[in-house]
């Protein structure tokens, strides 16, 4: 009763496999017409006659190599490259334009002075050319003059008494004296003018320059700053952002480090989940060979055949599956890479220490100095402690709405700060509490591993020379009495081939594990 129990297992496990696959096959019949097994294994269609290669031909990758090529070609951190070559030009133009605006404002300081000297020096000149002239209509010298032959004629003496050549060259004076007068009060007027349109020019600018400022920094009541303090305030702003934006893209960079690590790492675990069938499929089929031979020389009975050849067909789709599920696997690491997606790839493991030495109080220290997180928060409070110097600066109160959102401004950069540390921190506890338990995992695997195998061999021992002796795994499976039977070698197999699942599931867990530490604690190996 209990083998028709069991046959009954294995014939619904085989339907459910075969359902899985023709579903699988059935949602690609219309895209996909070339074969999914990849062109490193030649399978045939008849089970009982399958041959095996793994000599793959193809691009041998290691995971550096792998994240060397992929930072290569990824566009988006060109993009990010390019931001950062751009707040780096604005970076040197904010500083030269804070320059420009202190020598415009000094230009101007003095231009207005000049004017303002001129304009008094043009209207005194006025005046007493208007006096003289006075003077003059009245009959009367407007001031000391010089006659050759006559000698000093003092002012106010008549003109009455003085040669007509002496009131004309007087009046030509006069007149000559009007004439340079209007001629110089044009070009104050025109130099005036310049000035008013030059300031004008130099206030739209500062004004748009705030207006700027007022919208990246989210103010609402500071509508204007000091000339000096506003181009300070630009240049520091400039300045941030280039030091931020530059450190963002060994971040960004390292992100993309990080995703093409777990694309990697999700391959590799399929390439070991792939090979660890292959010897499945392998054992299965020895096995298959072995019951069959029997049966035909009446060693063993049909059961055991037909029991071997169950397993063999399931082994043999399941590994099938798993091939689909590989070079889905190395497909979206090859389009992380940016890499042709038809491009052969041979993933080459790294010898690797699994055996974790990294100190959490270091890491989050480490953290707090390099994330990017930490970077943005702290540029934040900077940039606004920038802006209530420029307030101070710019001749507010302490009772003004002004330097009050300045400081409000400041409270909610630091409290933001504070949570981002919050989170920093949080995120990277977590992050080491999945890695030391990951080790923990992969080492109990690793034992798991060993008594499973030992387990296989035993069993098959025993249904070789036929002698039946209770296991701990028939007693799990409630199987006592099927001991030194196939039944016994294909549970044990089964047991075998989770086993080998848990240890490539546990390795891939520590891999990801670690590279995710290791980026939140902002290690950046990649700059």
């Amino acid at each position: 009763m209990k083998k028709e129990i069991i046959t009954g297992m294995c014939i619904l496990a085989i339907s459910f496999n075969l359902n899985v696959y023709a579903e699988s096959v059935g949602n690609n019949v219309n895209t996909v017409t070339a074969s999914t097994t990849p062109s490193n294994l030649i399978i045939s269609t008849a089970p009982a006659e399958l041959t095996l290669t793994t000599t793959p031909a193809g691009l041998t990758l290691t995971i550096d190599e792998a994240v060397e090529q992929g930072l290569k070609n990824n566009i988006a951190l060109s993009k990010v490259k390019n931001q950062s070559d751009l707040a780096k030009l604005i970076n040197n133009n904010a500083e030269k334009n804070k320059n420009d605006i202190y020598n415009n404002q000094l230009k101007l300081d003095i231009a207005q002075s000049d004017i303002s000297a001129a304009r008094t020096a043009v209207y005194s000149s006025m005046t007493e050319l208007d006096d003289a002239q006075s003077w003059f209509d009245r009959g009367y010298t407007p001031k000391e003059i010089v006659v050759p032959g006559i000698g000093a004629i003092p002012a106010h003496t008549p003109l009455s008494g003085l040669p007509p050549a002496v009131k004309e060259g007087i009046q030509n004076e006069l007149n000559a004296s009007r004439a340079k007068l209007e001629d110089g009060l044009e070009d104050f007027n025109a130099g005036t003018e310049e000035y008013v349109a030059s300031k004008s020019k130099f206030d739209l600018a500062m004004q748009f320059a705030m207006t700027n400022v007022a919208s990246k920094l989210s103010t609402s009541t500071i509508s204007s700053l000091e000339e000096k303090h506003l181009a300070d305030l630009i240049d520091q702003m400039a300045d941030i952002q280039d030091r931020v934006t530059s450190y963002s893209v060994s971040i960004y960079k390292n992100k993309i480090a990080l995703l093409i690590q777990n694309s990697y790492y999700e391959a590799l675990k399929q390439q070991k989940l792939l090979a660890a069938k292959e010897k499945t499929m392998q054992r299965a089929k020895e096995q298959y060979e072995y019951a069959q031979f029997a049966y035909e020389v009446g060693a063993k009975s049909k059961d055991d055949r037909n029991f071997a050849k169950l397993y063999y067909d399931g082994a043999v789709m399941t590994y099938e599956l798993q091939v689909k599920d590989y070079n889905n696997a190395l497909i979206e690491l090859r389009k992380n890479m940016n890499i042709p997606l038809d491009k052969q790839i041979i993933l080459v493991e790294k010898e690797a220490n699994y055996t974790s030495t990294l100190n959490l109080i270091q890491g989050i220290n480490n953290g707090m100095r390099t994330r990017l997180e930490m970077k943005m928060a702290d540029a934040q409070v900077e940039l606004y402690k920038d802006l209530r110097a420029a307030v101070v600066g710019s001749y507010y109160d302490e009772d003004d709405n002004q330097y009050k959102e300045a400081q409000l401004l400041l409270d909610k950069a630091e409290i933001e700060a504070a949570d981002a540390k919050l989170q920093v921190e949080s995120s990277i506890r977590t992050s080491y509490e999945t890695l030391i338990t990951m080790q923990k995992v992969l080492a109990a695997s690793a034992e798991l591993k060993k008594n499973a195998e030992e387990a296989v061999e035993i069993a098959r021992l025993k249904y070789e020379v036929g002698f039946g002796a209770s296991s701990s795994l028939l007693k799990n499976l409630n199987l006592e009495d099927l001991s030194g039977t196939m039944v016994e070698v294909i549970a044990a197999e089964e047991n075998l081939q989770v086993v080998e699942g848990k240890v490539i599931e546990a390795t891939n867990g520590y891999n990801l594990a670690k590279a995710k530490y290791l980026n939140d604690i902002g290690v950046l190996p990649y700059k």
